[in-house]
């Protein structure tokens, strides 16, 4: 479990919320060795403890942090352990890793690794989910503006702003074409009703779960998204908006492809379309508590 001079490396990203807790908890954990790293530091580091074949390290950060970690390690025979540190921490809710540091760094040290999937689009890994399409349009609106403007005035002036210029994807479920303005993607099943839309179901089954809103342009997303925001209705209620399978992989493409802004994991990327997705099972061990289940195929 350990580096060659008997210490169990603990990288940790110092840009996260909890970096400070983070460091207080290790007084009395004088078996970790600490090693505070920016994310391409991070990226050489965990790639070098894979390849000497090291048996644990223990990561602190967000899902995008954590996802990085990932990328780094899945496939190779090194552990994950995991400390939730960042804005999002949506992996360790969906695997039962707990939310108090000194809990989570007692169960990375001693607890046991299990197999977790994941998904990749392209060539990147994402341990949660993906998003493409008009979210992404509207969270790179909404931080532009937020330069100039409060936060909700903000968000109000990116969603008129992106739903009036919502672009359509093209996706093939079970063969069937689907044009949609915006399709989320999760690691496992997902729970399909308001308010918990998107959440990971507890015992669902494994694949990637393609959420879309089917949509006939622009003027029928207008439409949903005001009576969602503003009325209060339920877009799951209408008869054949919502698309949704498991699947093994699936691809995504635009009327015109080229390089386009998407979500992994919280994370805003640029990346060449179409985008290919797939999932993988039991693509890396994670240390996760015993009562953590694993999606079933």
């Amino acid at each position: 479990m350990t580096a060659s001079d008997g210490s169990l490396p603990l990288l940790l990203n110092p840009g996260s919320g909890s970096a400070a807790d983070v460091v207080a908890a290790l007084d009395d954990h004088p078996e970790i060795l600490l090693q505070e790293c920016e994310p391409e530091p991070m990226r050489r580091r965990l790639t070098e403890y894979a390849e000497a074949g090291l048996r644990r390290v223990i990561v602190s950060g967000g899902d995008g942090t954590i996802a990085l970690a990932a990328g780094c390690l899945a496939g190779s025979d090194t552990e994950l352990g995991v400390l939730p540190g960042g804005t999002l921490n949506h992996f360790t809710d969906r695997t039962g890793i707990p939310g108090d540091i000194g809990e989570a760094l007692d169960l990375a040290i001693q607890g046991e690794a299990r197999p977790v999937d994941v998904g990749y689009v392209d060539d990147r890994l994402f341990i949660n989910t993906c998003a493409v399409g008009a979210y992404v349009r509207f969270v790179r609106t909404r931080e532009y503006l937020e330069q100039r403007m409060n936060y909700h005035a903000a968000s109000v002036l990116a969603g008129l702003r992106r739903l009036s210029r919502l672009q359509v994807m093209n996706i093939r479920l079970d063969g069937k074409p689907v044009k949609t303005p915006l399709v989320t993607v999760g690691v496992g099943e997902r729970e399909l009703r308001f308010p918990a839309l998107g959440e990971a179901t507890p015992e669902g089954r494994g694949g990637l779960h393609v959420i879309a809103l089917r949509s006939g342009g622009a003027l029928d997303s207008l439409v949903i998204a005001f009576d969602a925001a503003f009325r209060g209705v339920d877009p799951l209620a209408r008869e054949g908006q919502l698309e949704h399978r498991l699947v093994e992989a699936f691809d995504i493409g635009f009327r015109r492809d080229g390089p386009r802004w998407i979500a992994v994991d919280g994370e805003l990327v640029r990346m060449d379309t179409p985008l290919r997705f797939r999932y993988t099972a039991d693509a890396l061990r994670v240390v996760v508590p015993a009562r953590y289940e694993p999606n079933p195929p």
